[in-house]
């Protein structure tokens, strides 16, 4: 085995050792066993590293929520008096794990690391490596519940930290969750219990934390009671808290010295972190991981909290156990019973449409794009809002709306997947990504009043057919402009001749007794939302005057579905119209496109020509549309979802 570190290469035999690894920290390492320095050889060489570290005292943090909060916590607690480090943010898979390793010195304390447990098995490699002596457990939750089932499967794999421990070491569990101490029978360690429960060794007293108050409480240990005002907010950190004074009290610190420490340190970033803008509105970020076991806390830390107007914005949610369209609606009718405005962004926002209570309507907005759902909200907050960020921010990067406030954001990339937050990034003021596609387009879901008087208005009996598709002929006979076939067969049937206008096809005509108005917009399909809204101020229309028609991938190839409203089932042309609108209200004829057993790029599939096969079987699919349609036409809005 050889290491090779900048131009000198080490042997296994006495001369890593000799080295100490701790000379590599800083260089750049070339290579390991003649291979490019991975992700892979960080583990490797951690794993020669950490024998050599007799001083450091290792510590392993794991739960499904409040890690990242404990370790830092623990932390900040231990470096007052001591020497030593915590992995960074949450990185907390293995070879993030070695890659903490390595940077700790002989001449460190400790070294605290949180553990990650996204699936079976998952915690084997990081304990092996790691080898902690003592051992936080936090709380088992829902998270990454699609990879165990159940919380006993969570528990499970979180409890190996436990088993894991020498009989020398300690473990810290949380009393209140009975997952947790169930661990304490595996445990060959010394155990410290915690929790608000009076079977707890360390107890949480006269706990207050309501806004903008921050978390406080009297600590009880043994006959000691000391009061600890913390800068954290909201009373679910209190595991988190706990657990890193249970360490701190296995190091031998003193009840009070540790209440002192933990009241110095500040919240995590993007963990319930209240951020202040110069004109009196506070967010608190709490906009890393929105998993679902997570946003009752926050409905309960909005419940109590004083503020002029309380604001949910609420971004992509994680870790449920049913459909994404029932836990969204769910979360959404919860959020209007606290907040005074909710706001969802993403690509399920939406869904949550459904769940607009009438008469309050304007207090449900939502937006696609983090872009639009910025200049929507810093437009209306005022001083005294108080406002939660809660997204999962690899997909949502809701930070941007506070940074778009002093335009330190010029950046609305959504696919860059980064993990570290937008102010961490250098690329944060290079300007990319979407445009503000709202800006310039009334939200609020009325028609305009004042129409222009050239005679393009539709009455109020008018039907309006909209086939969705893009504009561009190099899009034709794709199942994305499935759309347009069926509103030009339509057009074709009833003798409509289409007029050219710069936003739209549109072609008129009656059918049962009412006027027809035909459209194709002339633009993107992601942006036909617009286009649309903006026709329907010009030329009079309501959403529930109109039928959309458009591909489904969720429906098997040729089988046509009718629907009088409801989501947009991961459409982007359709969830542009209902953003547009902030109404679900539209019938919908929907063309099925989906190809069973097949495993598809839906983005490459819906815009690649249809094979022969599938034109054979989507074409009979044409004039059934058509026959959709018309039905509904018929109807008037009384026909029955098939």
């Amino acid at each position: 085995m050889r290491l090779t570190i900048g131009r000198t290469t080490y042997t296994r035999g006495g001369e890593v050792a000799k080295l100490g690894l701790a000379n590599a920290i800083g260089y750049r390492v070339r290579s390991l066993l003649g291979e490019d320095f991975t992700d892979r050889c960080f583990v490797n060489v951690a794993r020669l590293w950490r024998p050599m570290l007799k001083k450091p005292v290792f510590i392993g943090v794991a739960g499904s929520l409040g890690k990242t909060t404990a370790k830092e916590l623990l932390v900040g607690l231990l470096s007052a008096k001591w020497q030593g480090i915590g992995n960074r943010g949450s990185f907390n898979i293995v070879h993030q794990i070695g890659k903490t390793i390595l940077r700790v010195r002989r001449k460190h304390d400790f070294c605290v690391v949180e553990l990650s447990e996204d699936a079976p098995g998952q915690m084997d490699e990081p304990l092996a490596m790691l080898r902690p002596s003592i051992g936080i457990v936090t709380v088992i939750g829902n998270d990454h519940w699609s990879a165990f089932d159940s919380r006993e499967g969570i528990a499970k794999e979180v409890g190996k930290l436990v088993a894991s421990l020498p009989a020398t070491g300690t473990a810290v569990l949380n009393a209140d969750d009975e997952h947790v101490l169930r661990m304490k029978a595996t445990c060959p360690a010394k155990v410290i219990t915690y929790g608000t429960s009076q079977g707890a060794e360390l107890r949480a007293e006269d706990i207050s934390s309501t806004w903008p108050n921050r978390l406080a409480m009297t600590l009880v240990w043994g006959k000691e009671r000391v009061r600890l005002q913390t800068q954290l907010c909201a009373s679910h950190l209190i595991p988190s808290v706990l657990g890193a004074i249970g360490v701190g009290l296995a190091w031998g610190m003193p009840l009070a010295e540790c209440a002192q420490g933990i009241a110095n340190i500040a919240p995590y970033d993007g963990r319930m972190q209240p951020v202040a803008t110069s004109d009196g509105v506070t967010f608190i970020r709490d906009d890393f991981k929105a998993s679902l076991g997570t946003i009752d806390a926050c409905f309960q830390f909005m419940k109590a909290a004083q503020a002029k107007r309380k604001i949910f914005v609420i971004g992509t949610i994680s870790d449920y156990d049913s459909s994404a369209s029932v836990e969204y609606v769910r979360v959404a009718k919860r959020a209007q019973e606290i907040a005074d405005i909710t706001i969802f962004v993403g690509a399920w926002a939406p869904s949550v449409l459904k769940a607009r209570k009438p008469g309050r309507e304007h207090a449900l907005r939502v937006f696609s794009h983090v872009r639009d759902a910025a200049e929507y909200i810093n437009s209306i907050t005022r001083e005294g809002d108080l406002v939660l960020l809660k997204g999962s921010n690899k997909q949502d990067h809701l930070l941007r709306i506070i940074l778009a406030r002093t335009g330190d954001i010029a950046c609305w990339r959504e696919d860059c997947e980064r993990y570290s937050f937008c102010n961490e990034c250098a690329d944060r003021n290079k300007p990319s990504g979407f445009p503000i596609l709202m800006g310039n387009a009334t939200i609020s879901g009325a028609t305009s009043q004042a129409l222009p008087p050239d005679g393009n208005a539709i009455d109020s009996d008018g039907q309006v057919i909209i086939g969705l598709g893009n504009f561009e002929s190099k899009y034709a006979g794709t199942p994305h402009n499935i759309g347009h076939e069926v509103v030009n067969r339509m057009a074709a049937s009833l003798a409509l001749v289409w007029e050219t206008t710069p936003e739209a096809w549109i072609a008129r005509g009656s059918s049962h007794g009412r006027g027809l108005c035909l459209i194709k917009i002339r633009t993107a399909m992601n942006l036909t939302g617009v286009g649309l809204k903006r026709l329907s101020e010009s030329m009079g229309f309501a959403p529930d005057q109109c039928v959309l028609v458009f591909d489904d991938l969720d429906t098997p190839l040729g089988a046509v579905r009718t629907r009088m409203n409801g989501g947009a089932g991961g459409h982007r042309g359709v969830a542009s119209i209902l953003e547009a609108f902030q109404t679900d209200e539209f019938r919908r004829v929907k063309i099925g496109v989906g190809q069973s057993g097949v495993k598809l790029d839906p983005a490459k599939y819906v815009l690649t020509a249809f094979d022969a096969a599938s034109r054979a079987a989507v074409d009979p699919a044409i004039p059934i549309g058509e026959a959709h349609v018309l039905e509904l036409v018929k109807r008037r809005g009384t026909a029955k979802p098939q």
